[in-house]
């Protein structure tokens, strides 16, 4: 405050306040908390409508009440009902609230329940780029299938599906997880999935961390399989494939599986079942 500032300088009280411009009054007033509490029939009605309307802020809040309840809500009170119940908080982006939604998916409690798919591009020297479709299960990080071939085509992405089910006949009403891709969009792929039995999710628009471990699947395998080669040709790149395919599910060992390889946690997983 200025005046106490002035009077730090050796002002007397009456020439700080001249030179300050606060009256008297206002240098020792001391603002009071509201005391009151808000009413517990408007809490109860603001929860209720909280449970149907869970975006709703204050100032729409305010006039849901109003409109129920029959008579003027003002916007301050429902601010005062917010803080006491603890759900002041920032706007949420469009991106939080769909993070929100993937959050709330069921997360998978045994393998081949949810599986997630995907492509990726691999370039192949003289024969250019060349396409990676895969097939990998959130559960157990197995790499479970795979296609490589020089076109991008919805034939591809049903044929990398249809590879993993013939290594996993037991997996029955699976959940795979897609992007909106034009393979994966597809009628095609659609009538497939249905007539395999997977049931296919799509991952929100412009949301590629819903798909988050088949984007760190292809992360791992450009850096520790693609990026330390320099391939040639098409011939030697899907010798590479072939390699890391087995190299990853065997040998190389995961964080979220306690520094396990896929093969040695499902085999792990296999024997506490069957016990």
């Amino acid at each position: 405050m200025v005046a106490d500032a002035l009077r730090e300088e050796g002002f007397s009280l009456r020439k700080a306040l001249r030179r300050s411009g606060c009256s008297r009054q206002g240098y020792y007033h001391k603002p009071k908390k509201r005391l009151i509490p808000p009413d517990p029939y408007i809490v109860e009605k603001t929860k209720q409508i909280a449970l149907r309307r869970p975006l709703y802020g204050t100032r729409r809040m305010a006039a849901q009440l109003t409109r129920e309840l029959g008579v003027p809500v003002n916007r301050k009170r429902v601010q005062r009902i917010y803080r006491q119940l603890g759900w002041t908080q920032p706007q949420r982006r469009k991106n939080d609230l769909l993070r929100n939604v993937v959050s709330s998916r069921p997360k998978p409690t045994r393998p081949n329940e949810l599986w997630e798919a995907d492509l990726t591009y691999i370039h192949c020297g003289v024969d250019g780029w060349a396409y990676l479709f895969n097939v990998e299960d959130v559960f157990g990080r197995e790499w479970i299938s795979y296609v490589f071939d020089h076109y991008a085509v919805k034939e591809n992405a049903i044929l990398s599906v249809e590879k993993a089910l013939i290594k996993h006949p037991e997996a029955v009403g699976v959940r795979l997880r897609t992007d909106h891709g034009p393979q994966y969009g597809s009628g095609a792929f659609k009538q497939s999935m249905r007539v395999l039995g997977v049931r296919q999710e799509f991952i929100a628009v412009n949301t590629p961390e819903q798909n988050g471990h088949m984007e760190s699947f292809h992360r791992t395998l450009k850096r520790e399989y693609v990026w330390t080669r320099d391939f040639q040709s098409f011939q030697e790149a899907a010798e590479a494939m072939q390699e890391a395919y087995l190299d990853y599910n065997q040998n190389r060992i995961h964080s979220a599986l306690g520094y396990q390889t896929p093969y040695e946690y499902l085999a792990k997983i296999k024997v506490t079942q069957n016990e």
